[in-house]
């Protein structure tokens, strides 16, 4: 029995129907949280708002409820642990975002002309919320105790479901809307039964040219040129910054994290004070293994190695590069706590000069001019579906030919080549036609397409294709309408909210 069958099975034992905890989820939240988790009267309430759409309100007290609802949703990630606060602050967020747009699509549903009825607010309470019936019959007290447990009054609870049945009807006309004709059902019908398996070389530039290294005794010739000597030489006087060597450093530290609060901050410090006292007459780096919190350096004496400019938070890369070599500074506060500082070692900025650099820009020069030649008999090759100079250019190039295995000719993006550019010209391949006669560019992304094999097969699942393409593209058509109607609407969040 799969988990489907066994949730059905467990809520006919209770007697609830998957229509009636859809009732709930959809139009109960607050009630299904106060029901199933036990909350309090005092955790659920709450007055003023939380965000402002338009002329409507957005409470606390629903702010709340979303969140907690979202809680209990993403309980089994977090391994049913308590929620920490870092998590509840983005489930928060996203449940304010979640009733902004209930809100949005609630008001735009309503100016178009799509309403709810009193009769389908009061069919959902008196029969699809089982929590307000007893005996299996509405049970208007239990309503009305229910509603005073979470702070709620009737008027805006049914205003709530009224919204909510509103939000789904226009949800629902744009699937009605987007229905498929039957031709375009029948050719993607047809299109999922072919299955074809493709070869592929993928290659970039900068790759091929690492796997290009000519010998030393060819660049020595190569240099011998004159011409080719001053392409090297200019080459090197356009881009002298490329060859310029970056100030860099080594230092060891000492760190003494801090909570961020004036009372960890000062015992931080202290802490680090008492430290350097030691560091005077102690050895650095036994300190360091002893009393740094910096777990990837405290193994190894506090040591960091070298590292350049921009690559260390602004205050520590200060005293770094601004103290005396081997000497000890003040301490360095930073966002991680306190830092000791020992400089051992600093590079200056200096620049490359032509004659240390001219081998490197020859063998650049040298394979970036092979690599042209071999990408122009690479075409040359796809263009005459000569298989075997395309196969010995790749070769020397040092591209492998890869598969992609076999996939339905309906998917989007063909798999491993991930390139709509490649994924469009898989189409070209055929029984009659096994290799595209032309090098497909994707940016710095090469590709050379063959046809391994073909085959028709059905799916091994059947599903209304019609259904699915509806509920694509009536999100697409739906996230596109709110996103317009909110650019159109006035809304103030109250991010005080968010904090509490």
């Amino acid at each position: 029995m799969n988990m489907a069958d066994k949730l059905k099975k467990g809520l006919t034992a209770k007697r609830i129907s998957v229509k009636s905890v859809i009732a709930m989820v959809l139009f109960g939240a607050i009630i299904l949280v106060f029901v199933l988790f036990g909350m309090k009267q005092t955790e659920i309430g709450g007055a003023g708002y939380a965000a402002r759409v338009n002329n409507s309100l957005v409470t606390v007290a629903d702010l709340r409820s979303e969140s907690n609802r979202l809680e209990q949703m993403y309980a089994p990630m977090f391994g049913g642990q308590a929620v920490g606060e870092t998590q509840r602050q983005f489930l928060r967020q996203q449940a304010l975002e979640n009733l902004i747009n209930q809100e949005i699509v609630s008001q735009a549903a309503e100016k178009a002309g799509v309403l709810s009825t009193d009769a389908e607010v009061q069919d959902v309470i008196t029969t699809e919320i089982p929590v307000f019936q007893r005996d299996g019959r509405f049970s208007k007290e239990n309503y009305f105790q229910i509603l005073q447990a979470n702070n709620l009054n009737a008027s805006s609870f049914e205003d709530r479901i009224r919204k909510d049945k509103r939000s789904q009807r226009a949800r629902r006309l744009m699937e009605v809307a987007s229905l498929p004709l039957n031709l375009e059902v029948q050719k993607l019908k047809e299109l999922r039964a072919e299955q074809m398996n493709v070869s592929f070389a993928k290659f970039e530039k900068d790759d091929v040219l690492k796997s290009m290294v000519l010998p030393a005794g060819e660049i020595a010739k190569k240099l011998a040129d004159a011409d080719f000597q001053k392409r090297v030489e200019d080459y090197y006087n356009s881009n002298k910054v490329e060859f310029a060597v970056n100030p860099e450093a080594r230092a060891q530290h000492i760190l003494v994290k801090s909570d961020g609060t004036p009372e960890g901050d000062k015992k931080a410090l202290e802490k680090i004070k008492d430290i350097q006292k030691k560091a005077a007459s102690q050895d650095f780096g036994k300190l360091a293994k002893e009393f740094s919190d910096d777990t990837g350096s405290k193994d190894k004496g506090g040591e960091l190695g070298f590292f350049g400019k921009g690559r260390m938070v602004p205050e520590f890369e200060a005293a770094v590069f601004g103290q005396a070599i081997g000497q000890i500074g003040e301490p360095v506060k930073t966002n991680f706590g306190y830092h000791l500082v020992k400089v051992l070692e600093r590079k200056e900025q200096k620049q490359k000069t032509l004659d240390e650099v001219k081998p490197q820009i020859a063998q650049r020069l040298a394979a970036s001019e092979n690599y042209e030649n071999e990408l122009k008999a690479l075409e040359e090759g796809l263009q005459q579906k000569n298989d075997a100079q395309v196969d010995s250019v790749l070769a020397k190039m040092g591209v492998k030919w890869e598969e992609t295995g076999f996939f339905d000719l309906s998917a989007d993006l063909v798999p491993k080549l991930n390139s709509p550019e490649a994924s469009r010209a898989v189409f070209e391949l055929s029984e009659k036609n096994k290799i595209v006669n032309r090098l497909i560019r994707d940016g710095e992304q090469k590709f050379v397409l063959k046809m391994k094999a073909a085959k028709k097969e059905a799916p091994a699942t059947e599903v209304a294709l019609d259904q699915v393409i509806a509920r694509e593209r009536s999100t697409e058509v739906f996230t596109s309408w709110v996103e317009s109607v909110k650019q159109n609407s006035t809304i103030e969040r109250n991010n005080s909210v968010l904090q509490q």
